[in-house]
């Protein structure tokens, strides 16, 4: 199954980060019409003082020539996306710290 990920460092522990992107409304992913089945999830991995988050879509296209020739388009797609849900989680990591030293 071809997957995407994006990832960033937020400065907050592990479980933290986790329940921080837990509280976060789920994505509303765009999915491409051949794309027939999509996971996503998340990861993190103590790092530092902080934590490295890592957003995961795995994904399984339809058979045939559209996605053979729709790969790499997908993968674009999905990881702008990824890319997008790892930043709502390091903004609001970052706020939490702000408010948190406030």
């Amino acid at each position: 199954m071809p997957q995407v990920s994006a990832d960033t460092y937020v400065a907050v522990p592990p479980d933290a980060a986790r329940t921080l992107a837990d509280s976060l409304p789920a994505p509303r992913l765009r999915v491409p019409p051949h794309v027939r089945n999509l996971h996503s999830s998340w990861r993190f991995r103590a790092e530092g003082d902080g934590t490295r988050a890592i957003h995961v879509i795995s994904y399984a296209a339809g058979l045939g020539l559209l996605a053979t020739l729709a790969h790499e388009p997908t993968q674009w797609v999905l990881r702008r996306q990824a890319a997008g849900c790892v930043e709502r989680l390091a903004e609001a990591a970052h706020s939490r710290r702000k408010a948190g030293s406030a």
